[in-house]
């Protein structure tokens, strides 16, 4: 489904955008890149800026957002407002990357912009990192099964949870998953607009969450790939029957990666022209 169908500003609703980011090095290499800090691929801000002209033309402006304080993460962001000439004043402090809730960092509009619009809320969170992979992070599955041949082997052919040394669970990942989930609920009220940039595994939890699963789904999630839901906070808290009603929370857009189509379609025309 495209963008430009969905009518956005139709229901006052609390509109909610997940966006994984764009390719990264580690994505490319195939690396477990876990918290690893590197960067976007010139692929990966290519994603971004196409995905940022879809959003822009179809007016979906965010009132807040939210992302991982991880450098790929950071850098999809920035690219993601790029058409709205907002740009961030600093960088989080690694200090600040373990702060329990939260974090904003102010937004400007550039220079050559003279507006009076509002600026969204931009706010980095430490419960959008990635998921923590231990003593595998960083190295690609050939890698780890040169180094760790026994665990590896384990990993591919037990059906039980397989510990991995100085990793994260997954319950913990599904508890911090929980507590952002309850903290955007808690936070923010119909009319607001948020997105919300992260990662694959930690999106997995997230998405189960805000539905209410009592497990979490395995998605292919190609890289800025889009998930939106509209949920009526006024009955977030009502009695049972009520979470049965499905207009109160709408799933808009699942996966979608419409902006990698709608951009090859624009760089096809184009190049035809020349």
């Amino acid at each position: 489904m495209s963008l430009e169908n969905l009518p956005h500003c139709a229901e006052i609703v609390l509109k909610l955008l997940f966006i994984r980011h764009g390719e990264s090095f580690d994505n490319r290499e195939g690396r477990m890149s876990s918290r690893d800090d590197g960067g976007l691929t010139a692929e990966g801000q290519q994603q971004c800026r196409s995905l940022a002209t879809e959003l822009h033309r179809c007016q979906w402006q965010p009132s807040h957002i939210y992302t991982s304080p991880l450098q790929r993460a950071l850098a999809t962001a920035q690219l993601l407002m790029t058409p709205w000439h907002w740009q961030l004043v600093q960088t989080p402090a690694t200090a600040e990357i373990a702060h329990p809730v939260p974090i904003p960092l102010p937004l400007v509009h550039q220079e050559a912009q003279q507006t009076t619009d509002p600026l969204p809320i931009f706010s980095i969170s430490h419960q959008l990192e990635e998921f923590n992979a231990g003593i595998l992070a960083g190295l690609t599955w050939t890698d780890a099964q040169r180094q760790y041949p026994e665990l590896c082997q384990a990993l591919e052919t037990s059906q039980e949870w397989i510990p991995i040394p100085k990793a994260e669970t997954p319950l913990e990942g599904r508890s911090r998953a929980n507590q952002f989930i309850t903290h955007l609920l808690n936070s923010h009220s119909n009319q607001d607009a948020v997105w919300i940039i992260s990662h694959h595994w930690i999106m997995e939890h997230l998405i189960a969450c805000l539905m209410g699963c009592d497990r979490t789904w395995k998605i292919d999630m190609p890289n800025t790939a889009l998930f939106e839901f509209w949920v009526d906070c006024d009955r977030c808290a009502e009695e049972q029957t009520l979470r049965g009603i499905s207009d109160f929370w709408q799933i808009k857009q699942f996966n979608n990666c419409q902006h990698w189509a709608n951009a090859s379609t624009i760089r096809s025309t184009a190049d035809s022209a020349q």
